[in-house]
Formats: C-alpha cells, structure tokens, sequence
C-alpha cells in the first residue's frame, strides 16, 4: 500500500524527460525484509503506476516507452538485491547481524541499483532523441550525466528503508517517517518546479536572442543581391550535416546556428560595388572582399556568446590544404563548425541566382564540392553532406523551398520589413550605376536609353518616354520611347499644357497615376501591354523645364515610385533642347544654380 500510495507522488523533470519518487524507499524497505523476490514485485507495482500517469496524462498508451518502464525497474532490483544478499547473507537484513557487512551491503545495493536503472534510461533517451544517425558512447555518458543528480533519491530511500528495516514497532516508526518523506517529497517537488521555471525562462532568453540574431542577419543578407533564404537555408543545413557528423554536444550546436546566421555579418565592410559585381573581382577586390571574415569575427568578439560562436565565423574562409583566408589554417586545425559552414555556404552560393552568374544545378555543384575534396573542404564533412542532400532537398519542399535559392517564408522578420531593405539598397546601387553611366554618354538620345535602363529596374514600367519641346514649335515630342507602344509614342504629338505630358511642362509638377490614355489616346488600352497609368516628372536645366520623363503602366505606381523617379530626373539634367548636336559633357553637366548632381 505505501508502495502503491507513494508512487503517485512522482517528481517530472522536463528537461531530462525523467521521473523520480519518494516510492523507492518502500520498494528498498521490502527488498531488504523479505528479498528480491518481494522487492521485484514492488518496484513492478511501482512502475505501473508511473506508466499509467504517464499514459493518463498523454492521453494513449506509449507501446514504446510502457514496456521499458515496466521491465527497467524489475531488473534494477533483481540485480542490485542479488549482489546485497550474496554480501550479507539472506533476508531479513537486520543491522544486528553485521554493521559492517550491512554498510557495505546496503552501499553495494544503491549504488548498482542507480547505476542499472539510469544506465538504461540514458540508453533509453539516447535511442528515442536520435540526434544523429550514430549513437555513441559520448551520447550516452552525455545523457547519463544529465541524471547522475537522482542518486540522492536512492541513497536517500536506502537510509531510511535500513532504519526502518532494522528496527522494532514497525508502525510507530511509519508514523515517524512519513511526516519527514511527506515534507522531503513536496521539498524536492518545490525545487523541481524552481528548476523547471528557471529553466523555461533560459530557454525563452535563448530564443528571443537567437531570433534577435536571426532578424539582424538576415537584415545583413537583404543589403547583398541574395534571396530572404540565404541565410535561413545556410543554418539549417549547416545544423543538419553537423547532426548526421554526430555533433551532439549542445554548446558546439547553439555555437554552430548562431555562426550560420552570423558569417556574413563582416560583408558591412565590404562595398556594395564588390559586393554585387556582376563580373569577376580584380585582385584587389578580392582583397577587400577577403576581409568580410576577420571583420565580422571582430565584431563578434564584442558579444559574450556563452558558447564559441567567433572562431566559426572568423574561420569559415579557410582551406583544408592551408591555402585559404584569414590566418591559413589547415586540416584539423580549422574549428569543426567552420569546416561544415564552409561546405554549406559553397553549396548553397552555387545554387542560388547571383549578380555575376545564373544557380548551377545540384549535380553541378555537387561536381564542384567532389573536385573541391581535400584541397578547399574537408573530405569528411564533403561526404557527410552529400550523403544527406536528399534529405534536405526535401527538407525545403516541406517547407515551401521548392528549389535551391527560391525565397522562403521568414517567422522571425517580416518580409515586408526585408524588402524595404532590399528595395533600398537597389536604388542606391542603379543611382550610383546610372550617375556614373551618364557621364559617358555620347549622345542625349544615348543617355535617355542609360537612364531609362536603370529606372525600369527600380521603377515597374511597360513603356518610358522622354519628351521635349522642338525648336519653334509648341508641341512636345519624344526623343526617346521604349517598351509597349513604343511607335505610338514615337509618333504622338502633345501640345503644351495639354494631356499629362504637356500640363507637367507647362506647370513644372509631377503627374501621379492619371490615365495613360490621356497622353496616348484610347489605343493605350489595346496594346500587347496595355497601359493604364502614368508618371511624369518634369526635367529641369537650372530653372528652365527643357523636357518630361514619362513612364506608363498597366498597374498603378506607388508614392515611392514617384520620388525615385523624380530624384532620378535631377541627374538628367541636359543643356538644351537640341539634345543631338551635345556632348555628354555639354547634356549631363547642367546648372541647377550650382547643385547639380553628377
């Protein structure tokens, strides 16, 4: 009965997925009264109630853990009691009998009753978690440590089990105990509470930190030409090889997802320019471009990780054979996480769109890693990962990620927030292109065609016209026009102040979402694209307006639309209205009272 009473008063600890209970006092008391026998059949009725809590509180019944639970105990107690009583003679064990030999006796019996019962129980964990597809050893002692604290609980039954066994008035001595077991259970339960709370509040600091990391790296990575999914696909693979490698410890783990998300962090010191060159890289940008890894390991180092997050990163250049970047290191001396983050971000680069080449296929890149063996990666970890690939490929179809490079669905920062960056970054990058395009234009009609090359890539549009006034006459006409529509364009005459084009003239204002066929005439709804709003802006030569930039569209323009393209047309400023007979110094280099920009 205080076996069974007893077992209901189980302690959970979440973190290790274990149980403990005041029960085993009682099992030990009956094991050394009566024998192994009786004390197999009591801890049996012990584990039975735990597995029906357990089940009970699940819901269903576990066909894998109930029977573990039920047979573990039994066999614990069965071994341990034989090795008492070989030592001490048969049962009742009294302390009259031999202080000494119970002593021993008694350690024997807690000792190797511990040892069994959790030796199996970490097996157990170390089987059901599967962190990786090889259990090892380091597993197991990993684990078993986890528990190694529930030994006070035997050692603690085994006390008051042989002072109850050893003496007389059976029941005063219970009514003695319990009060002290009672005050001992709900004590432990307290602490256990304390240590689970505590617990829960790391592991919420964790993750508000990590996905702190997250939403700052991936911030990092929308300033580089590069999918969302870089850095969210570089992490997760980066995790899954260092798993299937049988990297278990959870320090080198955190340390490893936190350096995937971070190692690209040293690119804030490497200029756009670099950055997205849709070319090769000189030498000398490539030296630039080499110091993104010292750079972000130092300012990494500013940052008390608990766990070696700056080595990774500061070495994730490095070439097995020594030939790599910063410091030269090779083979082994090169830290684990970054000989996988290596290997990883070489896959995922290959595989996804860039500025200087189109995503290679998988068999390509998986080319490229084999020929790469031994010189620039670890074989190892090369092999590692090529065995898994499958896995997570299908990894990223579960998820949405149908294909390497494809953009994927951001939890921790929203898309929206990304996209401004990005969106930002690729204006400031065409505006730089386009203010040092212009100034070798040849032609204005030349520069008309820069410009509107690199305000389409920021500004959507189906067809773009710049007109101007001709000499003599009062109508404006265009000297350049793409897109849909373009010979309609070409041909369309808009008197001053009149339709979009001309009232932006004549009022030297921007015109935002009107009606394409204002300007075009009802044919701009029958094109092949048909155009149904316009933005123009008009173009200034220090206080004369000398043209329109117009642009048309099938879908309505955005306020931001209008503020590029307006801050585009200050660096389209030409000298005259006879746009043909000028150089790009004479058309680029006009007066705007001094603030022209170039």
């Amino acid at each position: 009965m205080l076996t069974l009473v007893s077992g209901f008063l189980s302690v959970k600890f979440q973190f290790i997925g274990a149980r403990y209970s005041v029960s085993e006092t009682f099992v030990i008391w009956g094991t050394l009264v009566y024998g192994p026998a009786v004390g197999t059949v009591l801890v049996l009725l012990d584990a039975v109630v735990l597995s029906a809590t357990i089940c009970y509180s699940k819901g269903r019944f576990d066909w894998t853990r109930t029977p573990f639970n039920l047979a573990a105990p039994p066999l614990s107690v069965w071994l341990a009691s034989s090795a008492l009583f070989s030592i001490t003679g048969p049962p009742p064990l009294q302390l009259e009998d031999g202080a000494s030999l119970f002593v021993l006796g008694l350690t024997v019996f807690a000792v190797l009753y511990f040892l069994v019962n959790s030796g199996l129980v970490a097996m157990a964990i170390v089987l059901t978690q599967a962190k990786s597809q090889t259990r090892t050893i380091r597993d197991f002692a990993i684990t078993w440590w986890g528990i190694r604290d529930g030994f006070l609980t035997y050692f603690a039954g085994a006390s008051i089990a042989a002072l109850l066994a050893s003496s007389e008035g059976i029941f005063a001595q219970i009514l003695v105990i319990l009060p002290l077991m009672t005050m001992l259970y709900f004590t432990y339960r307290n602490s256990a509470s304390r240590v689970e709370e505590m617990q829960a509040r790391i592991d919420a600091i964790e993750r508000v930190h990590m996905s702190t990391i997250a939403a700052f790296a991936m911030a990092i990575d929308a300033k580089d030409q590069v999918t969302h999914g870089h850095i969210r696909r570089v992490q997760q693979y980066t995790m899954e090889t260092a798993r299937a490698l049988g990297v278990t410890d959870d320090l080198q783990i955190k340390a490893i997802e936190a350096a995937a998300l971070l190692h690209d962090t040293g690119k804030l010191a490497v200029p756009e320019y670099i950055l997205n060159k849709p070319g090769p890289l000189t030498t000398a940008e490539f030296e630039k471009m080499k110091e993104h890894a010292a750079v972000g390991a130092n300012i990494l180092k500013s940052i008390e990780f608990p766990y070696p997050v700056e080595p990774i990163v500061r070495h994730h250049h490095e070439n097995w054979n020594g030939q790599g970047y910063p410091d030269g290191l090779k083979g082994q001396e090169i830290p684990l996480g970054a000989r996988i983050l290596s290997v990883v971000d070489c896959y995922d680069a290959l595989t996804s769109d860039r500025p200087y080449r189109p995503r290679m296929s998988r068999q390509q890149a998986e080319h490229i890693l084999i020929d790469r063996r031994g010189t620039m990666y670890d074989p190892w970890v090369v092999d590692g990962f090529l065995r898994i690939l499958d896995r997570l490929e299908a990894l990223d179809e579960s998820e949405g990620r149908s294909v390497p490079g494809a953009a994927v669905a951001v939890s921790h920062l929203a898309h929206s927030a990304l996209d401004v960056i990005s969106a930002a970054t690729a204006e400031e990058r065409e505006f730089g292109e386009l203010r040092r395009e212009l100034l070798k234009a040849p032609s204005l009609g030349a520069a008309a065609e820069i410009f509107f090359r690199h305000v389409r890539r920021v500004v959507p549009a189906a067809a773009v016209a710049f007109y101007t006034q001709s000499p003599g006459q009062g109508d404006l006409t265009s000297v350049y026009c793409a897109g849909s529509g373009s010979s309609t364009i070409e041909s369309t005459r808009i008197p001053v102040g009149e339709r979009i084009s001309g009232w932006a003239f004549a009022h030297r204002q921007n015109v935002f979402n009107s009606d394409a066929a204002l300007d075009l005439g009802p044919v701009a709804r029958v094109l092949p694209v048909p155009l149904r709003f316009t933005l123009a802006t008009p173009v200034f030569d220090g206080d004369r307006v000398v043209g329109v930039i117009t642009l048309y569209a099938g879908e309505e323009f955005h306020k931001n639309h209008s503020r590029m393209l307006e801050s585009a047309a200050l660096l389209f400023a030409p000298g005259s209205v006879q746009p043909q007979d000028h150089t790009a110094a004479n058309h680029l280099a006009g007066r705007r009272d001094g603030r022209q920009i170039h």
